[in-house]
């Protein structure tokens, strides 16, 4: 996806309004059906295939780890059959009201470029480095109730929470980062593909041809934390989506998050989430899968319709009159 891409930009201290979403799987030969939206975004991660998508007069090839934002009162439709199986996440979701868009990051204000962001920018189009902790938000949010009105808020929260980590990410990559953020940035990426090293300080160091104190220094400054919690940090954002997403045993997802053993890796994992692996991957069991055989329905709750028009005939382009 290296086409222009648009972005939309709202107060950091607003809440997104979470509408319905789930995971989407489908055999080879699977192709979006067409789907108007009517005053609701959706934000469409690929984790499986191909897809090929047309938004208004755009054409998009979706594969692991694209994100593609699609905006209101646009027709969505699939251009040609997906060549292999697919998956996706569909998030449908309401902006706040003063959300504006720009064609370009050179419209946003110097406190947008900063350590301080006032606003959330999203892109419409985004290449999600690692999908590991987005997964486990998205997992968290749609294994809340909606029928409850505590979830509902909660829904609000995490679909926010998604939209800032999508924008944290986008800022890191925008040209007006720092010469020690262009730094860390290259060693955070060296961390992730060495992982299975589980690098020490010194290894770091070694690395980036600093010394291993300044590193530590300069790594917290940079990203909040010292260098070794982060590498924990990593393994247990694998650990989380892999209960998530697989059958593995505890054993097997210790090893291919590359914690040093069974027991270090239940120990650490309960020190960090208050509770055991096991404990962790039975919340997600009420989460919403649908497929080619199974549309997906839109079930609004009364306090998101007031904010949308046309809603009787959700998914379905206007008639022309």
């Amino acid at each position: 996806m290296d086409k222009m891409t648009n972005y939309y930009s709202f107060s950091i201290d607003d809440v997104v309004t979470f509408m319905v979403g789930g995971i989407f799987s489908a055999h080879k030969g699977w192709k979006h059906n067409p789907r108007y939206h009517h005053g609701d975004f959706e934000l469409i991660i690929c984790t499986k295939g191909k897809l090929h998508l047309r938004v208004a007069k755009q054409e998009y090839t979706l594969e692991p780890n694209d994100l593609l934002l699609v905006p209101p009162y646009i027709l969505m439709s699939g251009t040609e059959p997906s060549p292999g199986d697919v998956e996706f996440y569909w998030l449908h979701f309401i902006l706040p009201k003063d959300t504006k868009v720009f064609e370009s990051t050179n419209s946003l204000t110097l406190s947008d470029k900063d350590e301080s962001p006032k606003h959330i920018l999203i892109p419409q189009q985004f290449k999600i480095p690692n999908l590991d902790y987005l997964t486990i938000l998205i997992h968290q949010l749609l294994n809340t109730n909606q029928k409850n009105a505590y979830d509902r808020k909660m829904a609000n929260y995490f679909i926010t929470m998604i939209i800032m980590s999508i924008s944290k990410l986008t800022l890191n990559q925008l040209d007006f980062k720092t010469k020690d953020t262009e730094r860390i940035n290259r060693l955070k990426e060296w961390i992730r593909t060495n992982l299975y090293k589980s690098p020490t300080v010194q290894d770091m160091a070694d690395v980036m041809q600093l010394n291993p104190q300044y590193l530590s220094r300069l790594f917290k400054k940079v990203v909040g934390i010292p260098p070794k919690q982060y590498v924990l940090q990593l393994k247990l954002h694998t650990a989380q989506a892999l209960l998530i997403k697989t059958n593995l045993s505890i054993k097997e997802i210790s090893a291919n998050a590359y914690f040093e053993g069974e027991k270090l890796f239940m120990r650490q994992f309960k020190q960090l989430t208050g509770m055991t692996p096991s404990e962790y991957r039975a919340q997600f069991d009420e989460i919403y899968h649908n497929n080619q055989v199974i549309s997906p329905t839109l079930p609004i709750p009364e306090e998101i319709t007031k904010h949308l028009k046309d809603v009787p005939d959700f998914g379905e382009a206007p008639q022309q009159k």
